[in-house]
């Protein structure tokens, strides 16, 4: 029986084996088909075994023209992919796809891939191109007589993408009038896929809303039109996703949420999604809940501890979004049950995470940006040297009729202007959407720091333990700092961050926090302050920092409270913050420059990064004096 075992799984092993190879030379064909490189495709088509979708990929790489369900096909295999790039499908398909030239029936296969193809551009490259497609897509579907049911429901379909801007600019009433308009419609039909779509956007005003109740209920109703249908929809993983995190947040609905996680534990393309929601799932039940036993048993570990490094592992290949909520939700695990230096250590590589993700995507997208403009210089160099090499050519032939050079040379000239004038107008209007790409660029940024600072303001409710609710808001505070700065910037023209106005808006903030009865008169001298991003973000913390030490501890008792915010410039073009204000002041033995709190520890370090030095004094209350360089102080330095 033993050798007979050994050849089992030896088979077994090669057939493993085969089936990634074939998976591999799959993707490697379709990066190929993305990249306009079809011969190099066609070579690794002959060394693939055929199949449905080998055939589908030999028609792309012949030229042999696909049907819009062909094209949707390859279109959801290579979108749905981490590795690839949406924005070079979108580009393949824009140009590859033709609008149908029959004028007498709508091509539903058609609406919904370009449907598809509007919300993946929303979601993964920009507003302004999912909006511009939405708007060619709507033009299509509107020149069909809606008599017609099958036009009825594509006209229907179509009114997600407004849904979805409502949404994004928080206008709950126009929004949920669409959405429920539109589901009234579905109904009617009896187009349960339709109404499955418009429940789904239904339950993101409830969560605008805070209606916890009306998200679930919504939700059960949607995944209860999902069982009735022969196949799921595209929705129906992600109903159960939000229903799980609706009653785990809710609470006392433990055996519901089992039933929810198994669905999606037992599917092999969605088992890695749950990781995250069993340490959701965890951080919220008694230390001695035999639920949790449970789950420990399952993921085959004996702890808490454990579990969270088990799960670390196992979805190390998630996008990092995705994988931030692992790390996140970990941390809360491991602080519920008492891991509290394994929590902090986790916290910290979320947030690590987040930053550089965003850090990441801001680079990439002025790289790329610089990158264009040095192609687009480069090739207009070379364009005026060939212009040049003719003219001298043309003088040389013609030298000797030599009105009929100065009739050629002046007609050239004037050519010339108006070519150069055109190119101008181009490199304009190329540095002002580039502009806009930079600024969306801070816009998103600033709108993710808001949803993670939503995301710990949520969590925060949930901890009983003072210690660690004051360390949560502390860390949604730093989150606040940073999202003001990339909100300065995309409203600025200059790419700098107005500091006035951000000192401002930060002060506003931490005294609605922090403030009581006590009035606390503020003082602030930074006028005409501007800095770059490099130099805004770690200023904004420290100013961050000190003044929330100030609202904790200084205006307690204090009837008449002070607070003196003032940023100047010295003649050796370094600057100095000093922060004061009238409270009882920092003990004098105290020595800031060794101090084990997180906030003043974060001080010092950031105050180092400005290459800057800290110094605090305690006269008539606590003051901080800080000098520090700028951005391109610093780069002549280095």
């Amino acid at each position: 029986m033993k050798p007979l075992l050994q050849i089992i799984i030896f088979v077994f092993s090669i057939t493993i084996f085969s089936q990634k190879n074939k998976i591999d030379s799959i993707h490697k064909i379709e990066e190929l088909i993305l990249d306009k490189k079809l011969d190099s495709a066609s070579i690794y088509l002959n060394k693939v075994s055929e199949n449905n979708y080998t055939t589908l990929l030999e028609k792309i790489v012949n030229g042999k023209s696909l049907s819009y369900a062909e094209q949707y096909k390859f279109f959801t295999q290579v979108s749905n992919r981490q590795s690839v790039r949406f924005e070079k499908v979108s580009n393949y398909l824009n140009e590859n796809l033709q609008e149908p030239e029959n004028r007498k029936k709508i091509n539903s296969d058609y609406v919904f891939l370009q449907w598809t193809h509007v919300s993946k551009l929303r979601d993964e490259v920009s507003l302004e191109k999912a909006s511009q497609l939405q708007k060619d897509l709507e033009n299509y579907v509107n020149s069909f007589d809606d008599s017609n049911v099958d036009v009825q429901k594509e006209k229907i379909r179509i009114t997600t993408h407004p849904i979805v801007m409502y949404q994004i600019q928080q206008d709950v009433k126009n929004g949920k009038k669409l959405c429920l308009e539109s589901l009234e419609k579905a109904e009617k039909i009896g187009d349960k896929k339709l109404q499955i779509v418009f429940l789904y956007h239904l339950t993101d005003f409830f969560i605008i809303e805070g209606k916890l109740q009306e998200y679930i209920d919504v939700s059960e109703k949607s995944l209860q039109l999902e069982n009735e249908l022969p196949e799921h929809s595209p929705y129906y993983f992600s109903i159960i996703q939000h229903l799980i995190d609706a009653y785990i947040y809710k609470g006392d609905n433990n055996k519901r949420v089992t039933e929810l996680l198994d669905k999606l534990y037992l599917n092999e393309s969605t088992k890695i999604q749950t990781y995250s929601l069993y340490a959701k799932l965890i951080s919220r039940l008694d230390n001695n809940s035999p639920l949790k036993q449970e789950i420990l048993n399952k993921f085959e570990v004996s702890n808490v501890a454990e579990f969270v490094k088990k799960i670390e592992v196992l979805g190390k290949d998630l996008n990092p979004n995705d994988f931030f909520h692992i790390l996140n939700e970990g941390a809360h695990a491991l602080e519920k049950n008492e891991y509290y230096q394994e929590a902090i250590r986790y916290k910290d590589k979320a947030l690590f995470l987040t930053r550089k993700i965003y850090s990441e995507d801001l680079s990439n997208s002025l790289a790329d940006y610089k990158t264009e403009q040095a192609v687009k210089v480069k090739e207009q160099e070379i364009a005026y040297e060939k212009e040049k090499t003719s003219l001298y050519a043309i003088i040389a032939i013609l030298a000797i009729v030599l009105l009929l050079i100065a009739l050629l040379v002046m007609r050239k000239i004037r050519k010339q202007s108006k070519e150069l004038s055109q190119k101008n107008k181009i490199i304009k209007q190329t540095l002002k959407e580039k502009e806009l790409l930079v600024k969306e660029v801070h816009h998103r940024v600033k709108n993710n720091f808001q949803i993670v600072s939503s995301l710990l303001e949520l969590q925060s409710r949930g901890i009983e333990d003072e210690k660690a609710k004051e360390l949560a808001n502390e860390g949604k505070n730093r989150i606040k700092s940073m999202a003001l700065i990339h909100q300065k910037l995309y409203q600025n023209e200059t790419g700098l961050v107005n500091f006035d106005e951000y000192i401002q808006l930060l002060v506003k903030e931490l005294s609605a926090m922090y403030g009581s009865d006590n009035k606390v008169e503020t003082s602030i001298s930074s006028e005409n302050m501007s800095f770059d991003v490099d130099t805004a973000i770690p200023l904004g913390l420290i100013i961050n920092e000190i003044i929330t030490n100030s609202y904790k501890y200084a205006f307690r008792n204090n009837k008449n409270n002070k607070l003196s915010i003032a940023i100047n410039k010295n003649k050796d073009n370094n600057y100095q913050l000093v922060i004061e204000d009238n409270g009882p002041g920092l003990s004098n033995d105290f020595d800031i420059k060794k101090a084990k709190s997180l906030g003043l520890r974060l001080i010092n370090r950031l105050v180092k990064q400005l290459q800057g030095s800290l110094n605090q004094t305690n006269k008539n209350g606590a003051k901080f004096e800080i000098s520090f360089k700028d951005f391109n102080t610093r780069q002549l330095i280095n």
